[in-house]
């Protein structure tokens, strides 16, 4: 028993430390970049840059289509079978590039809005980002618990978009020329990440029948279906501001969102190392020291950002954006809630088999965000400050519903 308990920890070690080496590497990334194109592009430019993004992320999902989150349980329970695993593999792939280019399809009718025409042309360029999404199977890297290899490739494609960045893009007319390297970084991510499945671990592609893929698509869908409406959470709200105010509100908004979500990633980190094991040996003394740990932690990092918001602002977006300290304030109130959030949700509810349950978390708070954006429409009260709040209150329910379902399961 303690040989297994020993060799179960130092599995989730490993993991955690690759993870912990590429999220950190991706953040480090993300916030050089961050400040850099604030200050490059300027307000706007870098707001629309944001808008546009938070609009393609709904394609990303997509096509995705709920596989990271449940296509690593695929590769668990079939790790023993090379044929299995190439056939659920090639399915997964298949299903992603046909809504690849299902969403091209889409985004053409779409452009006929006005809301989308004024930037049809960066959402068609963004949208390729989709080919990094359709190749990089980080859902296998993290089944077979090889969390190593999605590292490396990780920090490679990110160093060709950093390097990129800072030798192309320095002027506020160069934006496109950013979205042009965030093209190439995301597909160089997927086709290392495809070559690498095939020259490590003997990947061969399958044809793989329409009854395999609809079994897929049946499986995945209500995980789909939970991470698309979850989206409105962040790309929603970046998306109404955007709509409804200027971008410079969209830049503000966004550096302070970011700040918060880097605070998030080491609970990310955590689920994704532990959920292979955890789904073995269904421990439950470790999901529940997870859940102390974790929203201690949390409790810590929100009184850092609440105290230091301004100087953090400043940091990461110049003296241009500290105005918008109240809104990181307000903010801060959420890493200890999406710390319970995530252990209770894959390490929890998924790994003991209650996937329906973790789906119907995400898409009740997610129609419950909708339904007030709509109430505060109707009344002409959608205001910025009542969607920052909304943001806040979304987190709050959706770990408030999560914990009803692991007592009302009796998990815990």
């Amino acid at each position: 028993m303690l040989k297994k308990i020993s060799s179960d920890n130092l599995i989730i070690l490993k993991n955690l430390s690759f993870l912990s080496v590429l999220r950190f590497f991706n953040i480090g990334v993300k916030f050089l970049l961050v400040a850099y194109l604030v200050r490059v592009l300027g307000k706007i430019n870098y707001g629309v840059l944001t808008w546009v993004d938070s609009a393609i992320q709904y394609f990303i999902i997509f096509i995705n289509f709920g596989f990271n989150v449940y296509a690593a349980k695929y590769i668990v329970d079939n790790r023993s079978s090379k044929s299995n695993l190439n056939k659920i593999t090639s399915g997964v792939f298949t299903v992603k590039a046909i809504l690849f280019l299902t969403s091209f399809i889409i985004l053409f009718f779409l452009t006929y809005l006005d809301v989308f025409a004024i930037y049809k042309n960066y959402l068609f360029l963004m949208l390729f980002m989709g080919i990094g999404e359709v190749f990089f199977p980080v859902w296998y890297f993290q089944g077979v618990e090889k969390l190593k290899l999605a590292t490396y490739i990780t920090i490679i494609s990110r160093l060709v978009l950093i390097i990129g960045t800072l030798l192309f893009v320095l002027y506020p007319e160069d934006l496109k020329i950013h979205i042009y390297l965030l093209i190439v970084s995301s597909s160089l991510m997927g086709l290392l990440g495809y070559f690498t499945l095939v020259r490590k671990f003997d990947f061969k592609f399958l044809w793989v029948g329409y009854s395999t893929l609809l079994k897929l698509f049946k499986e995945a869908y209500m995980f789909f279906l939970g991470r698309f409406l979850s989206l409105t959470f962040n790309f929603m709200t970046i998306f109404l501001i955007g709509v409804y105010y200027t971008m410079d509100y969209v830049t503000g908004f966004d550096i302070a969102l970011k700040i918060v979500l880097v605070c998030i990633i080491p609970f990310d980190m955590l689920q994704q190392a532990v959920f292979p094991t955890i789904t073995r040996t269904k421990n439950k003394s470790l999901i529940k020291k997870l859940i102390f740990v974790s929203v201690f932690l949390g409790i810590i990092l929100s009184i850092i950002l609440y105290f230091f918001s301004t100087e953090l602002l400043q940091l990461f977006g110049g003296k241009e954006v500290t105005s918008y300290s109240n809104v990181l304030e307000t903010l801060a109130i959420i890493p200890p809630f999406v710390a319970l959030t995530f252990i209770l949700g894959t390490c929890t509810l998924v790994a003991f088999g209650y996937n329906k349950q973790f789906n119907q978390s995400l898409i009740i708070s997610s129609l419950i965000y909708i339904f007030i954006v709509l109430i505060l429409h109707m009344f002409d009260i959608l205001t910025f400050w009542n969607l920052v709040y909304l943001r806040v209150l979304s987190d709050v329910l959706l770990a408030l519903i999560r914990v009803y379902y692991v007592f009302e399961k009796q998990i815990l």
